[in-house]
């Protein structure tokens, strides 16, 4: 799959519309709309600060192999959302995480 229908998919699967991805990041709705469509190539910084809104990394977004081992359904939704929190939040989820495995 090419970069721009991966990007698009992972987009719509999140449920995020161009314009909440563009308010969130400050890239424009017709840049992000450019890259879903192939018109244009984000450079890497621009790209990561899309993905890291989406919930993933350059790493996972371009790994394309089935040997890699992947985190359950619900783990992956707990990884997702805590990329998305600001530090404080991240640091009050990752204190009460602690607190319940101890």
């Amino acid at each position: 799959m090419d970069l721009p229908q991966k990007f698009k998919n992972l987009r719509t699967q999140k449920e995020i519309s161009v314009y909440k991805l563009s308010k969130d990041t400050d890239i424009s709705q017709n840049y992000i709309r450019r890259v879903e469509k192939g018109e244009s190539q984000p450079s890497v910084l621009i790209l990561e600060k899309l993905l890291t809104r989406l919930g993933t990394t350059l790493a996972e977004f371009f790994n394309d192999s089935s040997e890699v081992m992947y985190p359950s359904a619900d783990e992956r939704e707990l990884v997702e959302n805590y990329r998305v929190l600001n530090e404080e939040k991240a640091a009050a989820v990752l204190h009460m995480v602690k607190l319940m495995v101890k």
